[in-house]
């Protein structure tokens, strides 16, 4: 009883200066890896500052600024590359490492272009600071026009042929700047311009008139606007439509597509306003065509029109096109 006594005392002894022994060989070894981070040289990205608001320019110009760093840290700073966003450039002026205390400038220059209003841009600078590895850089500001449009697109809408249509357009003149218009044209035949006097200084408005359109269908145009401004010489103002006459119909162009000789094909022509029978669609006075292939018809691509006449003055005939292909 005594020997198995004195065989515990011995045993609780060895565990107990196991366990003192793990502890203290885990807290050397804190320790130890303390001493290694300490030692490890980490450098320390820092701008002098991260935002830079250029105010606001005029359309067309350029703006430049330095964004100023240092390496505070202890390790060597290596600056790997510097990206810019869509509407501006950035280049790295100063050498890409650094040691501690050393400084560096980041150039950023923006071109406003065709840029109008609050603009916000980033720039990108990648380091090898694990704290800072992609450091953002952000410039911000207004862009104004010298000479200024409303509106930027003149929609003329749906027109009857033989009706005209008149959208007006005003121009802005920044005041101090003292610029002229010299001239506001089109070269579409069907449309005139024409000046509308008014009071107000450093504005013109302009009359801009469609009419007598020889077809049925959608039309696009330009109107082109010369100022005495160096950056906006001239301003075109796209311009849209649609001339109709008595009836409209859908599809403009009847497809049938790829289809087997044999198969049964079958499409569907919607006018409006004819004033002779054909089926009715859903009781709205709206009439339809059903167009059908002949099963015999031949292999090979199908070309043609179909023809619908009316007593319209304007519409007397209507051409859908029709196309598609019968494959063996």
């Amino acid at each position: 009883m005594k020997e198995i006594r004195k065989y515990l005392l011995v045993l609780i002894c060895i565990l107990l200066i196991s366990e003192n022994s793990y502890y203290i060989f885990a807290a050397d070894n804190k320790k130890i890896e303390n001493v290694i981070d300490e030692k490890v040289e980490k450098p320390n990205l820092v701008f002098e500052e991260q935002t830079y608001d250029f105010g606001r320019i005029y359309i067309g110009e350029s703006v430049n600024h330095g964004f100023k760093f240092k390496n505070i840290g202890v390790g060597e700073l290596v600056i790997n590359n510097v990206k810019s966003s869509c509407g501006c450039t950035a280049a790295l002026v100063s050498k890409n490492k650094l040691l501690k205390d050393e400084e560096g400038q980041v150039d950023v220059k923006f071109n406003a272009g065709h840029y109008v209003g609050k603009v916000t841009k980033s720039v990108i600078v990648n380091s090898n600071d694990p704290e800072n590895l992609k450091y953002k850089l952000i410039i911000t500001g207004e862009v104004i026009e010298e000479v200024s449009v409303s509106p930027k697109r003149i929609n003329f809408g749906i027109i009857r042929r033989g009706d005209s249509c008149t959208k007006s357009i005003e121009i802005k003149i920044v005041p101090e700047l003292k610029i002229e218009v010299k001239k506001v044209e089109s070269p579409n035949p069907y449309v005139t311009i024409t000046q509308n006097k008014i009071s107000e200084e450093n504005k013109y408005s302009y009359f801009v008139t469609i009419n007598k359109y020889d077809y049925i269908g959608k039309f696009n145009g330009i109107v082109f606007i010369y100022s005495s401004s160096n950056k906006q010489e001239r301003i075109d103002v796209p311009f849209s439509g649609e001339v109709v006459g008595d009836l409209t119909f859908y599809p403009e162009n009847l497809y049938f597509g790829s289809f087997k000789k044999g198969q049964d094909v079958k499409k569907t022509i919607i006018p409006s306003n004819i004033n002779y029978i054909v089926s009715e669609l859903n009781n709205t006075g709206t009439k339809k065509i059903d167009v059908n292939l002949s099963k015999d018809t031949t292999v090979g691509k199908i070309t043609g029109s179909l023809k619908i006449y009316t007593n319209s003055v304007i519409q007397p005939v209507i051409n859908i096109p029709i196309n598609g292909e019968i494959k063996g």
